[in-house]
């Protein structure tokens, strides 16, 4: 399950590059009209009858049936209306119901002031993809009438597991899917120094993971001059994608800078924003920026597919024309690219049955093993060392992946990737110091792959954060 900043990457299409980024989130909506009080809402059981209590059974009820615009309009503050649009929340609603309606509640909890409170909650049924994992919903209301909503909170329960020892935390990531790919790793000198690891030179799909690999080439461009944060990047119709992100409901003409869509592809993990940096930067200075990393197979990721071009294969190409895309040489895979590329993705169901199960990950992906995250994990920390190129340490730390709920890290940067069969965490991190200065740097990437079945995703985030706790002891 993922809920991130202003949108959501939803398991319910589960898209190639779909992020696994599991986040705290704060997402905002519009104004309701003044001389207008929302309906009372019947109270689940356990919920207090406050009028925190009533917008958070409101809140259950928009994540169980999706509620119209005017609705969401007339339950949260002005505040909100300057960040996401009613359609924007109507959506979020969608998708994370998607997820884990019909919800049952765990408990009840209630906030550091009568205007707070939370309900633990998880799927009141086996759901289309294994492993929904539970979520807290927490609202803030305002202090007075009419009491709408001032904050609305939906992160991921992820049970960690306390481990002892990094045998325990290995044994704990092989439960998880029959292939796993695992490095925690001190970064000294430029380099990666295990500290404990599963095959890591093992190339594995990525999923979202890839996009790493762009903002590592868009970094390697404004650093040598050719662009800046402030370049303007102009949404085309043709490179729009399919969920994860939002920026392809932004109409085609429209304006953002190179800052604002590597922000969204790595946060949000925004499908559209990667395809649009990676026509931005091109397709070959990617692939460049693949083998400048360090990585050690730079020929399984050429081409570098977008999005777009996995979405064509997987959902909408015949089985004929998978097969001739996965045994093509390269110059005849680019050629193909251009066909699929120019496909209608609009004819791709949102419910697509057949994106359910894991389909071509060995050939139709992103590949990369543990040791060549961390080497672009290394590449792209240099880069937000460098004060040309500093906002790339901020852009990773975005979204935490996992939330660091015991502030164990003094910086946590993320990126993430799904899809059937896919699952992958990666991390920069640097552990809080003893008061005499900051830690160490370290890396940790967990990735698995299962060409059969889904990933348990409630399994997988509780195997990594474990092994993210381990590591910052």
């Amino acid at each position: 399950m993922c809920v991130v900043a202003l949108a959501g990457c939803g398991q319910a299409a589960k898209p190639a590059a779909t992020a696994v980024a599991p986040s705290a989130t704060v997402v905002v909506a519009p104004a309701p009209p003044a001389d207008a009080g929302p309906p009372a809402v019947p109270l689940p059981a356990g919920v207090p009858d406050s009028p925190a209590g009533h917008q958070l059974a409101w809140v259950l009820g928009a994540i169980a049936q999706p509620p119209g615009e005017a609705d969401v309009a007339a339950r949260f503050t002005p505040e909100f209306a300057a960040k996401v649009s009613a359609a924007k929340m109507v959506a979020i609603f969608t998708q994370v119901g998607a997820e884990i309606a019909p919800l049952a509640i765990d408990g009840v909890e209630r906030g550091a002031s009568a205007e707070s409170l939370a309900v633990v909650v998880h799927p009141g049924k086996s759901q289309a993809h294994a492993g929904a994992s539970k979520m807290r919903i927490a609202v803030r209301v305002e202090s007075a009438e009419p009491y709408r909503i001032a904050g609305l909170l939906l992160s991921p329960v992820v049970e960690a597991t306390a481990a002892t020892s990094w045998d325990e935390v290995k044994a704990g990531l092989r439960a998880v899917a029959p292939q796993v790919g695992f490095l925690a790793a001190e970064i000294t000198g430029g380099r990666c120094v295990s500290l404990a690891d599963l095959d890591p030179k093992k190339p594995l799909a990525l999923g979202s993971a890839f996009k790493l690999y762009v903002l590592d080439a868009l970094a390697a461009q404004i650093a040598a001059g050719k662009h800046t944060w402030d370049d303007p990047v102009v949404i085309d119709d043709a490179k729009k994608s399919l969920p994860s992100g939002d920026l392809r409901n932004a109409p085609a003409g429209t304006t953002f800078s190179v800052r604002q869509v590597a922000e969204r592809m790595i946060a949000v993990s925004d499908n559209t924003a990667a395809d649009h940096l990676l026509a931005f930067v091109g397709r070959s200075a990617v692939e460049d920026a693949v083998k400048a990393s360090g990585h050690a197979t730079p020929s399984r990721m050429v081409p570098f597919l977008s999005t777009r071009d996995v979405f064509a294969l997987k959902l909408l190409a015949s089985p004929d024309e998978l097969a001739a895309y996965a045994r093509a040489d390269v110059g005849r895979k680019r050629k193909l690219l251009e066909t699929h590329e120019a496909r209608d993705l609009s004819r791709v169901p949102l419910e697509d049955k057949g994106w359910s199960k894991p389909r071509m990950i060995d050939s139709i992906e992103w590949f990369a093993s543990p040791e060549d995250l961390c080497k672009v994990m290394v590449s792209l920390k240099q880069y937000a060392d460098s004060p040309a190129t500093a906002p790339v340490g901020a852009i990773l730390s975005l979204n935490p992946g996992i939330p660091d709920e015991r502030r164990i890290y003094g910086y946590v940067g993320y990126k993430g990737g799904s899809e059937p069969g896919v699952m992958n965490l990666t991390w920069l991190l640097r552990r809080k110091g003893d008061g005499a200065g900051p830690g160490p740097w370290v890396f940790l990437t967990v990735g698995w792959n299962d060409p059969s079945e889904v990933i348990d995703e409630a399994k997988a985030l509780s195997a990594a954060a474990t092994a993210r706790n381990f590591l910052g002891r």
